[in-house]
């Protein structure tokens, strides 16, 4: 009985010095989860407060600061359309039709017919020579906190990208409003001369006026 008991004792320290690794190892592997998982939220936190910021702060010139691989960086802080925009938010928001595209600085308008619309044309007060030439309407000028054009290239890029609708809003000084919308929409490429590739069909109150431009080549 004393070698049976001395057998015993021996045992014991032996099972409690695994059992105590073994409940050391799973708070170990806890530990490490709940590390990830709180770095993963404070991620996510930070990186959605960089993209407002980044977007509140963003213009033109800004952009030229960030050229980098479009694929990388500004997959996290840019929206594919204004349609996708989580913000449901009017203003100025950087666009990424694609991955592999280079993201430019768009205005979404959220209010007019259901919201989703980047504005490509602005125009009210002739503050703007829109009297310009290729290059210009090519690239855009302009500002969005104004009068501008947003670019034949990026308007191709985005309505080639996906399916777009056109709503063209005329507002009249002395209040009378007026709108014309199609349900399809695409700009062709620099190399054809951005025709005006796709028109659909026509609803609103200022009259069909653009139909008959459909197919043709743009013209400054």
């Amino acid at each position: 009985k004393k070698e049976e008991r001395a057998t015993t004792e021996r045992k014991l320290p032996n099972e409690l010095n695994l059992l105590q690794h073994a409940i050391f190892d799973k708070l170990t592997t806890l530990q490490n989860q709940s590390n990830k998982m709180v770095i993963e939220q404070i991620a996510s936190t930070t990186q959605e407060q960089s993209r407002k910021e980044i977007q509140k702060l963003a213009s033109k010139e800004d952009l030229a600061l960030f050229k980098v691989d479009p694929g990388l960086y500004f997959r996290s802080i840019s929206t594919r359309s204004c349609k996708d925009e989580p913000s449901n938010r009017t203003g100025e928001f950087l666009i990424q039709p694609t991955q592999n595209d280079e993201p430019f600085l768009g205005y979404c308008e959220q209010t007019a017919f259901g919201g989703g619309w980047l504005v490509f044309q602005y125009r009210y007060d002739g503050s703007v020579d829109f009297y310009r030439n290729w290059t210009e309407y090519r690239n855009g000028f302009g500002s969005m906190d104004g009068e501008f054009w947003l670019g034949l290239e990026n308007l191709h890029r985005m309505t080639s990208a996906q399916k777009h609708e056109l709503l063209v809003e005329l507002k009249h000084f002395n209040g009378s409003y007026m709108y014309a919308r199609y349900d399809e929409f695409e700009i062709g490429n620099e190399k054809d001369q951005y025709p005006l590739a796709r028109l659909g069909s026509y609803t609103g109150t200022a009259g069909d006026l653009i139909s008959i431009h459909k197919g043709m080549k743009f013209s400054t």
